[in-house]
């Protein structure tokens, strides 16, 4: 009888534990989100397979899309800033994402590693060295991070605030 009562125990047992899915994010505190951010970062990237970015050929334009709203655009995304900064990220290659300048002068280009959460982005200056890393935690989190490992940035939803957790910058 008590044979029976184990076997029954253990059925019971993993029929409950294996007929649920554990669903929940990863949570990220700044020091491990710094850790996984540094994993596996290329100094430099040849900045001459970038040159036709160098200065935004849409400048006039994206101009004009940014001062009604507009974030999607034929063949590209833009994201403003409050400071005047702007990123285009063309739909046909959206690895890859170009930041200008208020003048639409090619500050630098930001890489995708991963697909989904988390993933990250390098970025590189205009000469082509590593500036900054920024680690997608979710759609609406992430954190960056200068090359020096300093935290600079830590995006929840439209608001950026700083190390201090004091609120910087907003974006559209």
């Amino acid at each position: 009888m008590v044979k029976y009562f184990f076997i029954i125990i253990f059925v019971l047992a993993f029929l409950y534990t294996s007929g649920f899915t554990l669903q929940g994010g990863i949570n990220y505190t700044v020091q491990s989100a710094r850790v996984e951010s540094f994993d596996n970062i290329t100094s430099q990237i040849n900045i001459a397979k970038y040159k036709k970015f160098f200065q935004d050929k849409n400048y006039n334009n994206n101009l004009i899309l940014m001062n009604k709203g507009i974030r999607y655009y034929k063949d590209r995304y833009i994201t403003s800033y409050s400071d005047g900064e702007y990123t285009i990220c063309y739909k046909s290659n959206k690895k890859n994402s170009y930041h200008y300048n208020i003048n639409g002068k090619l500050i630098g280009i930001s890489i995708n590693q991963g697909k989904g959460f988390p993933s990250k982005r390098i970025t590189y200056d205009s000469n082509g060295n590593f500036d900054s890393v920024t680690l997608d935690v979710s759609r609406t989190e992430q954190f960056i991070f200068d090359k020096n490992k300093k935290l600079v940035a830590h995006w929840i939803g439209k608001n950026c605030y700083n190390e201090q957790g004091e609120l910087i910058m907003t974006r559209e």
